[in-house]
């Protein structure tokens, strides 16, 4: 593991779930994501470039946790809500953990349930491709791979303002 990951990985690790919330924050449309081609549950890539020329998608959002993320916990059935209202309309949620240890990771599904897809990445490198900080951390992303939404922290006062996003990003 490189000195930056590391050093992230304590960042991370020392910032208090979700102490940066606040109101999702809408950022440039001109900020292009790059691929992610971390395998994901369902079989696919997180974030690529055959998925959007297929045509499977029309916004990804992506979901940064971690095991010990107390507002991690309270996002998942918002998340399992939102694919259930929003899949048919084209979104995909992905939900990947940051757990160094599969065991933590493990234990932390068990005790949520999840109908969404998860990836794991135990080395952190997607998490240092878009540079996230705080746990948990979204980001709602269009088919064109165009950075929508960012939002770090996660508590039910956000949930309508991020679910109005998301139905802009499928309109």
């Amino acid at each position: 593991m490189t000195k930056q990951l590391l050093t992230r990985r304590r960042t991370l690790q020392a910032l208090v779930c979700g102490a940066a919330a606040g109101a999702p924050a809408m950022l440039a449309a001109q900020t292009v994501v790059p691929e992610i081609n971390l395998r994901a549950s369902d079989g696919h890539a997180v974030l690529s470039d055959a998925a959007t020329a297929a045509g499977k998608w029309r916004a990804t959002y992506i979901d940064f946790w971690a095991s010990w993320c107390t507002p991690c916990k309270l996002s998942f059935p918002w998340m399992n809500q939102m694919h259930e209202r929003y899949a048919a309309k084209g979104l995909r949620i992905v939900a990947i953990g940051l757990d160094r240890k599969d065991a933590d990771a493990q234990r932390f599904l068990r005790s949520v349930t999840a109908r969404i897809p998860i990836a794991l990445d135990p080395a952190g490198e997607t998490a240092e491709l878009l540079k996230v900080l705080v746990m948990p951390s979204s980001y709602l992303i269009s088919a064109e791979r165009r950075l929508l939404l960012t939002h770090k922290g996660f508590r039910l006062d956000d949930a309508a303002a991020l679910e109005a996003q998301i139905k802009a990003a499928l309109a």
